[in-house]
């Protein structure tokens, strides 16, 4: 075993690859992202969160006066002492170290720390509501349990940077590891060498923030925008190279082998319906149900498809 590591704040990288302004970040299925930040509170049984105790209220301040003003800062519904793990597409969980437990897991993608961490071309971050946002399909939300209260001792990374939880519970020690498989809306969780799998079932889906990028007409070049915006190349690339989902170059015109079903031509109508129901036509040699429906304006849905257009000319 290694060393323990109790990171108080934010973020410890399994890889050397930078974060900065990428906003969708994304980890690797044996390589995975862990990220120590305020969580968004998908909609928990509040008797899960029974350690975690209520935030006080707070009156606001005034930095010209030097005092406090009339009224109270609103409260973000998060959760805080939270680690948050990404394994790419196929595995994303919250764990919790005041409960010490896993929380909540979904597939598809990470967290938008959009404008948490603001973007490089225009900083700053909101002054409310900034906290991170699921990307994905959330399948799995933990359910209120008695035990005793627990105490978390810290974690431990293997040398591919997974970690380990470690907590006690009275005195006895556990050590749980949460890991990724094949199947859809499902992981295994290894609990003192114990291993089992756990599946789940579609709870909610979830697109991050909503850029509101207010494109006036489709062209190809706002659709480079909305595909930066919502951080598509995260799992596509444009160049080719291989990423967790198939690459947009040369797609637009081609045929594609589909998962159990025959070919298709990758016409606009394709291309549609693969950004609306990603799920409706899964391209072959990739996991069903990792991407998820993006909610997006018609004017960025026909950008983005000339924008793929343009990849294959």
């Amino acid at each position: 075993m290694r060393a323990l590591s109790l990171t108080l704040f934010g973020i410890t990288l399994a890889s050397a690859d930078p974060l900065t302004f990428n906003t969708t970040p994304l980890g690797q299925k044996d390589r995975p992202i862990i990220l120590r930040t305020y969580v968004p509170d998908p909609g928990l049984d509040p008797a899960v969160l029974s350690n975690h105790g209520e935030a006080s209220k707070s009156p606001k301040y005034s930095p010209n006066s030097g005092r406090d003003v009339g009224g109270e800062y609103r409260m973000m519904k998060v959760i805080p002492a939270a680690i948050a793990v990404n394994h790419g597409p196929a595995l994303s969980y919250v764990w919790d170290t005041t409960e010490c437990r896993l929380l909540y897991s979904w597939q598809g993608g990470f967290l938008d720390l959009y404008p948490y961490w603001g973007e490089e071309n225009r900083g700053g971050r909101r002054s409310f509501d900034y906290s991170a946002r699921l990307v994905g399909n959330l399948f799995y939300m933990a359910q209120p349990i008695k035990r005793e209260k627990p105490a978390f001792i810290g974690y431990d990374l293997s040398d591919q940077g997974v970690p380990t939880f470690h907590y006690k519970l009275g005195d006895t020690k556990y050590a749980e590891t949460i890991l990724p498989n094949d199947r859809q809306y499902s992981f295994v969780i290894n609990q003192d060498s114990k291993k089992s799998t756990i599946k789940g079932k579609l709870i909610s889906k979830h697109q991050g923030f909503d850029r509101n990028l207010k494109i006036k007409s489709a062209t190809a070049k706002a659709g480079q925008q909305v595909f930066g915006a919502y951080g598509c190349v995260a799992c596509h690339s444009a160049d080719g190279s291989k990423g967790h989902g198939p690459s947009l170059k040369n797609l637009a015109g081609s045929t594609r082998p589909i998962e159990g079903n025959d070919p298709v031509l990758a016409d606009a109508a394709y291309l549609t319906e693969s950004i609306k129901n990603p799920n409706a036509k899964t391209a072959q040699g990739y996991p069903p149900g990792y991407m998820p429906p993006y909610q997006l304006k018609d004017k960025e849905i026909e950008s983005l498809v000339l924008y793929i257009q343009s990849l294959a000319k």
